[in-house]
Order: C-alpha cells, then structure tokens, then sequence
C-alpha cells in the first residue's frame, strides 16, 4: 500500500519541459555508456557507468568513500539528503570523485584501454530537500554543487534525468532497474568491491518496503525494488542512482529515476530497498541546476 506525505508535486511532462533548466541539460550529451554492461560477475566494464559518483568524507585525516550519487551536469551531483547531514562529530563530508572505475588503481585499463585519471572535486554548495526526514526516512534527496565543474570524457559523463512521459510515469511490479556502486561485498568482514559493481532488479510490490517494521510506511514518492537472493543495493550505496534504460531516437539510454535511501542492514538477503523516485523531486533538482 502506498502512503501519501508532504512532498514535491510531481508535475507532468508537458510542465518539465518547460523549466530553463533544460537549456543547461540539453547543451551536455547524457546517459551514454562508452562500455558492455557485464565484463564478468557484477563487475561493470571501463566506462560503463560515467556519473557515478563517490562521496568522501574525511575523519582523522584520512578520506572514507561512504556515499555514492550520480551526475546530471559538469558540476552538479545528485545524492540521498542522509548523505550530506552535518553533525558535530564524525565524518565530514569534504571531496566527490567522479571517473573511479577500480579503486586500487589510477589510472584504470582494461582491454589495453586506459581512462584518464579520478577527478577530485571539492563541495561549493549542498542543497537538501527542505522535507528531508519529514515525517522520518523519507524526501531523501540532496543535490551537491561542485567548486569546479569536471571534465567530461568518456568515463565522466552525466546520467539522463526523466523528462518524457514515459520516463515519468509510475513504475510496473516487475520493471527492470539497475543499481551500481562500491558496496560491501561481506557484511561479516565490512569488506567493499574494489570494483565497481552493478546489478539489475526488479521493482516489486510496496508492501514488500512496508516489512521494514511500523515506523515505516513506503510513500508514492518512494520506489521499492530488489527482494531477489544476493541482489541489493547494499551498504556504501547509499545515495547512487536507481537506474533505467529507455530508447530514444539517439539510441539507448541511462536514465535517473531513484536514489538509493535504505533497505535492509544485511546484505544479499531477500529484503527489497527503499529508493526516492526521481520523478516527485525533479522540479526540485531541476530548480537548483539554474
């Protein structure tokens, strides 16, 4: 069962395509993959998610990459607003990298074919939805603006935000999203891939999120999606997009249409995730990107 919150209108099709935002938008090709999706296991190929993004946050002068997020445009990165909250003590988030692919690496290769070098940026400007944790848990979207817009190649490359009707319409049980980041790989140890990893799952039933206990109620601007054996967004995840691929007349492709909230706290386990779906909150990300 969907529940109703305070939240963004979600506006239609005809309404977003006239935000001047879109001016900014359309000038940067988006949503291209310069790699296949599968070079073996879960491990994504050189390039074949260019807006992935890591957020680090650093405590005793060492950096920690904890959070992940997507980027729209050459300077603008959209994350989970519990990603960006400050607090008087612990980790402070200080630095985004865009162009990882391997972390143990730099530059990454594959195939005798080599990225350029990670791009470390520093934060101008975080903007948390002004609903974030009202009621709790939920508008868990934030959008960070970077000191210096990044270079965009091959490997550092914006995802498409939804714009057609199609791309906003409300999700089918059983449509097909995928879901990349660092995550960790075992819950026992806290160990995290070294390599960026992906997985596609399907949307299932609200009331599959619902499980997650009576302070929780899934929101119609939520998405729950996952509940398969070992294919989750697990923990390191957080605030990475939710992602769909749709046909255009440019050829297919990669669309933002969540960001990662939270799900169960152990991994691989047949538990769905919670994800804010992209469509309630674009008038939001749309009116901070001008």
């Amino acid at each position: 069962m969907l529940h109703c919150a305070a939240m963004d209108e979600k506006l239609s099709a005809e309404e977003i395509a006239r935000h001047p935002a879109w001016l900014k938008l359309d000038a940067m090709d988006c949503g291209d993959s310069a790699a296949d999706r599968i070079i073996g296991g879960f491990n994504a190929g050189l390039g074949a998610f260019p807006w992935i993004a890591r957020l680090g946050y650093i405590e005793d002068d060492e950096v920690d990459y904890m959070c992940g997020g997507a980027l729209v445009t050459d300077r603008h990165v959209v994350t989970a607003a519990h990603c960006v909250q400050k607090s008087d003590y612990g980790p402070v988030l200080t630095t985004v990298r865009l162009g990882e692919h391997d972390t143990r690496t730099n530059p990454d290769c594959e195939l005798k074919v080599c990225a350029p070098a990670v791009q470390d940026r520093g934060i101008k400007r975080i903007i948390s939805h002004p609903l974030f944790n009202k009621p709790a848990f939920h508008n868990d979207v934030a959008i960070i603006e970077l000191d210096t817009p990044v270079t965009l190649n091959n490997y550092v490359a914006p995802i498409c935000l939804p714009r057609t009707a199609e791309q906003l319409a409300n999700f089918k049980i059983g449509d097909e999203m995928t879901v990349a980041g660092w995550g960790k790989m075992n819950m026992t140890t806290e160990e995290r891939a070294n390599v960026l990893q992906f997985v596609n799952i399907p949307v299932v039933s609200p009331a599959m999120c619902d499980s997650f206990g009576k302070a929780f109620k899934l929101f119609e601007s939520e998405i729950c999606a996952g509940a398969e054996h070992n294919k989750d967004a697990c923990g390191g995840d957080s605030g990475g997009p939710l992602m769909k691929v749709f046909d255009t007349p440019e050829g297919p492709k990669s669309y933002l249409v969540g960001v990662v909230s939270f799900g169960p706290t152990i991994c691989g386990i047949k538990k769905p995730g919670v994800y804010a779906s992209v469509a309630y909150f674009l008038k939001f990300i749309l009116d901070h990107l001008v």
